[in-house]
């Protein structure tokens, strides 16, 4: 996660946000003709799924994960997201469950999944197994029934295929968490989705992080749009007492669509 989870690599610039690749509209780019398609052939099919009835949820929400463990939750949040893995696929959050029962106390909460690409094996195997090896860390944490899911899409990760290999993986991802019944979001910047997975446009809903700076300039990013879909939530890094955290806030646009980016169930 580009925030307090890796607030050291963000402040040194290390992790590139902010900077808008496309505009406004939403709308799918349009590719070279000489350009490959975004994806390999036989990846499989991402669904944008239909709008859930309107749901508002308004203030400030939090994102928190492993290095919180231990930690007091933040009080007051709107809404929750909670990282499932320990900073990287494959490795797991021990605080999840406890971390979960915090956000299902808010208006509306959702849980992220790291994502990578070793660069060697089969893109669409590799992504599924990803999405099977972190439903089962869910399992094994006594926790189920989330309905939202976002995939945590940035430099830190190690990305090591062409991004044709890597928006394959990421293809394969949210269709295998579709084919288990949830809602899929992409958690990036525009930069670092250009980097990381080129000119796929999914349209799936996109929560972008701006990095350190205040309300007011990560607001400004709700008219940045990426992988085909306009900031649905904008994420920025500010300390809050003693301690950084990731503060989110959902943009103008969706302000009545949160069953679409958060579960609001209370389950």
């Amino acid at each position: 996660m580009l925030g307090v989870a890796g607030a050291l690599l963000v402040l040194t610039g290390l992790v590139y946000a902010g900077t808008a690749l496309l505009s406004g509209s939403g709308t799918t780019p349009q590719l070279d003709a000489s350009s490959p398609p975004p994806l390999l052939p036989g990846a499989p099919t991402v669904l944008v799924p239909p709008r859930e009835p309107p749901a508002v949820v308004a203030g400030v929400g939090y994102d928190i994960s492993y290095p919180q463990c231990g930690r007091t939750p933040p009080t007051g949040a709107a809404f929750g997201i909670v990282g499932l893995n320990g900073g990287a696929p494959l490795r797991s959050n021990g605080c999840f469950a406890k971390q979960v029962s915090w956000a299902r106390r808010t208006s509306g909460y959702a849980v992220y999944v790291n994502t990578a690409y070793p660069g060697v094996g089969d893109p669409v195997a590799y992504g599924r197994r990803l999405v099977d090896d972190a439903i089962e860390r869910e399992r094994a944490a006594g926790v189920k029934g989330v309905a939202m899911w976002w995939l945590d899409v940035e430099v830190t990760n190690a990305w090591n295929g062409t991004t044709q290999e890597n928006a394959t993986v990421l293809a394969a991802m949210a269709a295998r968490l579709q084919e288990a019944g949830v809602r899929v979001g992409i958690y990036s910047s525009p930069q670092q989705w250009a980097q990381i997975a080129g000119d796929w446009a999914p349209g799936l809903p996109v929560w972008n992080a701006t990095g350190p700076g205040t309300r007011t300039t990560a607001a400004a990013s709700c008219s940045e749009s990426f992988a085909g879909s306009t900031s649905a939530i904008v994420q920025w890094v500010e300390r809050s007492g003693s301690r950084l955290l990731d503060h989110n806030v959902v943009c103008p646009a969706w302000r009545t669509r949160g069953g679409d980016i958060l579960d609001v169930s209370r389950r």
